[in-house]
């Protein structure tokens, strides 16, 4: 690489997060570049295009004045229809609550609120403490540009990747690097090192992957430290991820950061006419708890006939209102005559209207929703939420109710989460009923 310095050790934990922004920012364009994509900037915002069957276009971590937010963006989605071969766009934020207002003015759009990426860093002067047990008996891990890939069921990767595997490989400087693990001879695992240099370069880690044959035996370990390593022996001081796996990252000695927020739109919102601007105008009221601008809608009669109807992407004016953590929208549309459920009230803190309308409305508790057909209980589970538990089983829900998808009591999927505090509550409300 022709730059040689690095984020400093003593870095903070906002140097650290700016790190992984940095990373990302550059992992997105130069993975498009490979694949014969496309990266533009304009008023704070860059998005990235890459070209295919199902092209995609990601805004990664813009920074647009509040006043532009809107143009930008519409700019931005006409820029992604006509291309005509995009089938999603995603936006990232460094943190929950994004940039003022980005949230409110995507969701009205049509963008769903997404997962929360879990920012996590090492600093590398630890590796030799988090290397644990030595490599396994058979298996062989090295940067692996030109080996054998013919595999199906390894996660994060697909044979059309092997192209710009190459074209990574050939870049000059080159700041990609394909691990690939081999047990006996035969693919088992690969992780992705993407490095950046300068005042906030450091080591990002991507798309590790074993396969369902070799898991639980230390592969993904040692795909890790070697990743690491060789990060390490390059200058770099701070490795940097996000992963959903965070137990396994924890006991590698990685540490949280912090989190931050995604919003994804995809092809049927995509393909669907721009909304109306008043239906943006109100979507986007909801979202920033402009209560002035929603009383404005209302005496202009430019509100929707039906409050609980979705808005673009989907989602409920008053799902929107809770997604954006706008508790004064969601107290407008209630008294506007929008329905309000436990969970939406649970989430924006309305914990014990929660349980007077649980006291009032028992079967509250039984009510399905999403294409799984859960019920609130069941995502008490699913969230390890055991306050909640204990809130919904006061209201002596139907425990026999199976979602659509699994076909699985609450109870069953205690069990299968490991969800045991819940699981026992449920047990003992049970027997005593």
């Amino acid at each position: 690489m022709t730059k040689t310095t690095f984020l400093a050790p003593e870095a903070t934990r906002a140097q650290r997060i700016g790190a992984v922004v940095a990373n990302h920012r550059a992992w997105f364009a130069v993975n498009s570049l490979a694949r014969g994509g496309e990266v533009r900037h304009e008023g704070g915002a860059t998005w990235v295009y890459t070209p295919g069957p199902n092209g995609e276009v990601v805004l990664p971590f813009p920074r647009i004045p509040r006043e532009q937010q809107g143009a930008l963006l519409d700019a931005i989605l006409a820029d992604c229809r006509s291309r005509g071969d995009v089938r999603q766009v995603s936006c990232w934020a460094r943190t929950p609550n994004g940039p003022r207002g980005l949230g409110a003015r995507l969701a009205a759009r049509g963008f769903e609120y997404g997962w929360q990426a879990h920012w996590m860093g090492m600093d590398l002067r630890d590796l030799p403490a988090a290397g644990g047990p030595p490599m396994p008996d058979g298996l062989h891990v090295a940067v692996d540009d030109e080996g054998d890939w013919a595999v199906d069921d390894l996660p994060y990767y697909s044979r059309d990747a092997i192209p710009v595997m190459q074209a990574h490989a050939r870049a000059r400087p080159r700041r990609v690097w394909h691990f690939g693990a081999r047990q006996d001879g035969n693919l088992v695992g690969h992780v992705v090192l993407h490095v950046t240099a300068g005042r906030l370069g450091a080591a990002g880690i991507y798309d590790l992957g074993v396969v369902p044959a070799a898991r639980k035996r230390g592969v993904g370990r040692a795909l890790m430290v070697a990743a690491c390593r060789f990060a390490r022996e390059m200058g770099c001081h701070h490795a940097l991820l996000n992963s959903a796996a965070t137990e396994f990252y924890l006991r590698l000695g990685w540490r949280s950061l912090g989190h931050g927020q995604t919003w994804w739109m995809h092809a049927p919102a995509l393909a669907a006419p721009p909304s109306p601007a008043e239906h943006v105008a109100f979507a986007e009221a909801v979202g920033l708890g402009d209560l002035s601008a929603l009383e404005a809608l209302r005496d202009r009669q430019a509100l929707p006939d039906d409050l609980d109807a979705p808005v673009a992407g989907g989602a409920t004016p008053m799902a929107l209102a809770v997604a954006a953590r706008r508790p004064a929208s969601a107290r407008w549309l209630v008294a506007h005559g929008a329905t309000l459920d436990i969970l939406q009230a649970w989430d924006l803190g309305w914990k014990g209207r929660a349980a007077r309308m649980l006291a009032v409305f028992p079967e509250l508790a039984n009510r399905r929703s999403g294409d799984g057909g859960i019920t609130p209980l069941h995502q008490a589970v699913e969230r390890g939420d055991v306050e909640l538990a204990r809130v919904l089983l006061a209201a002596d829900p139907d425990l026999t109710v199976q979602d659509t998808r699994f076909q699985s009591t609450p109870l069953g999927w205690a069990t299968h989460l490991g969800r045991t505090e819940i699981a026992a509550l449920i047990e003992a409300h049970r027997t005593s009923a």
